[in-house]
């Protein structure tokens, strides 16, 4: 918690002062930030312990996290009796973290001075159940009781929607994602986004939970809120956008722009679908791959802005490519920045004799070309599935991606596929068996981690019918597992300290579970 000392002149103010000998009288105060809160926000208030008395008053500081003197408690839904905790408490709920015997130190308060702290309420006293909530405090020393006039807020419902994942192309160790969402509220549809990351202190792992932020309302009806991959490593000042449709048109989200009021392209008809990721270059332009209505043309979209940008300039439409056939499978991946903002399309047609892969790259200026076709015979497509794409420091691509054999569809086959800088394969594809399948699958992933410190490292997943997930925990063995969340699809995974599949809390959306 920030703490920060204050002097004002003593005002009225609600709450139940303590008055010590000597006319010393001290009063708790809260302040919310508003009154109507969902599950996913940060729910942050602000602290005041004010001396409104004409004598200084001494005591420990409450808002030391060694301190057991200041006490919360909650009541509402989630705790009709009531749930409390205090700073020592909370910094205990960690066994690593180590709370001495020591008391917390003693300040002084003159007349009209106050410490001021910010609580963050929905780590210390976290709730989901939607309902009205009343949170108070008391504050026990010797020779001073305080106990604070409660504050009431609501937890309103809500209910998310399927989320994806953006980072950088070429992440830095312990980097972290933005994963991007609708959320209905009360029957409204709201764009979300949320940063998180695997742990970095050592005495924690895993993915925590953070408060989202709420972006502003979409138009019922609205999907695909997509997250960009940036191939900006130099970590240079860059616009943050976020990606969302609505029947035929196509929104972005940077500043200056809204959701009311976002950068939009109006296709003639509704896409096929969008090709994930958004990529977004370091200089601020966002390129969107589309598979057109009827699904045999890719089309790429561009918008641009700078981080000093006044106003929402029009998108428009950079390059097109027929496509040989309704692709069955997409990716797509941009260069890091120190090679340019070259973008290559990975799309998947499934035949009767195998999958053939087609990669479309840009051309200087934007235009598109379809460079290389193969064919991986053999091979047919595990639906709702897509190719992992890296570029090497060499600037060839690495494609890889988890199908079923014709002969045995239960047996799941890894295929690796190299091209080289100028596109052109580099040598015949590589496939191999990894598992045998215990149940139909549903969809599955395959993915490089894109770390500084583990390129290349291959990881891929397996989502059964049945929502176990499967994936290698050796380089010989395979592992299931039941998430406790569904699995969000299209699959996603963060490959960070540990790899990590994106699943769905009903509640509070993007959640992250560690593969095992």
């Amino acid at each position: 918690m920030s703490i920060t000392l204050a002097s004002t002149p003593p005002r009225p103010t609600a709450g139940t002062p303590s008055t010590p000998a000597g006319g010393s009288s001290v009063r708790i105060q809260f302040k919310l930030s508003k009154e109507r809160f969902t599950a996913i926000e940060d729910r942050s208030l602000r602290l005041t312990l004010r001396n409104e008395g004409t004598a200084p008053v001494e005591l420990a500081d409450p808002f030391r996290n060694s301190d057991a003197t200041l006490t919360y408690t909650l009541t509402g839904p989630e705790y009709p009796q009531g749930r409390s905790a205090n700073g020592r408490e909370v910094t205990l709920r960690n066994p690593d973290n180590a709370v001495g015997p020591e008391a917390a130190p003693r300040v002084r308060l003159g007349a009209g001075q106050a410490l001021e702290s910010v609580l963050e309420l929905h780590e210390w006293l976290p709730v989901t159940q939607p309902g009205r909530y009343r949170l108070e405090a008391r504050l026990e020393q010797p020779s001073l009781t305080v106990k604070s006039t409660p504050v009431e807020f609501d937890i309103v419902a809500s209910t998310p929607g399927p989320a994806s994942l953006g980072c950088d192309v070429a992440a830095g160790y312990h980097s972290s994602v933005m994963a991007t969402w609708i959320q209905d509220i009360e029957g409204r549809p709201m764009l979300v986004a949320g940063v998180y990351a695997d742990a970095t202190d050592d005495s924690e792992w895993g993915v925590r939970w953070r408060p989202a932020t709420i972006l502003g309302p979409v138009e019922p009806g609205s999907s695909d809120a997509l997250a960009p991959w940036s191939n900006n490593t130099q970590g240079a000042p860059c616009v943050d956008w976020v990606v969302w449709r609505n029947g035929a048109s196509v929104m972005a989200l940077a500043s200056p722009a809204t959701t009311e009021h976002p950068f939009r392209i109006d296709l003639e008809a509704p896409p096929e679908h969008l090709v994930r990721p958004p990529l977004q270059t370091a200089s601020g332009a966002l390129f969107i791959p589309v598979i057109a209505a009827g699904g045999r043309e890719l089309r790429m979209l561009r918008f641009h802005s700078t981080v000093d940008a006044t106003e929402v300039t029009p998108g428009r439409e950079v390059g097109r490519v027929r496509l040989p056939a309704r692709p069955v499978a997409s990716r797509a991946t941009i260069q890091p920045d120190s090679m340019g903002d070259a973008i290559s399309v990975v799309l998947v047609d499934d035949t009767s004799e195998g999958l053939d892969l087609h990669l479309v790259r840009t051309r200087p200026g934007g235009g598109l070309t379809r460079v290389a076709s193969t064919r991986l015979p053999g091979l047919s497509a595990l639906p709702g599935s897509e190719p992992g794409l890296w570029i090497d420091p060499a600037g060839r691509l690495n494609v890889a991606l988890i199908a079923l054999s014709l002969k045995h569809p239960r047996r799941a086959m890894l295929a690796q596929v190299r091209y080289r800088p100028d596109g052109r394969l580099e040598a015949p594809p590589r496939v191999k068996a990894v598992a045998e399948l215990p149940a139909p699958a549903r969809a599955a992933i395959a993915r490089f981690h894109p770390e500084d410190l583990r390129q290349g490292a291959l990881f891929w997943a397996i989502l059964l019918e049945d929502g176990r997930l499967l994936s290698p925990s050796s380089p010989k063995q395979e592992r299931l597992m039941t998430p406790r969340h569904p699995v969000a699809l299209p699959l996603e995974l963060y490959p960070a300290r540990d790899t990590y599949v994106l699943t769905v809390d009903p509640v509070l959306g993007a959640a992250f579970e560690q593969l095992r």
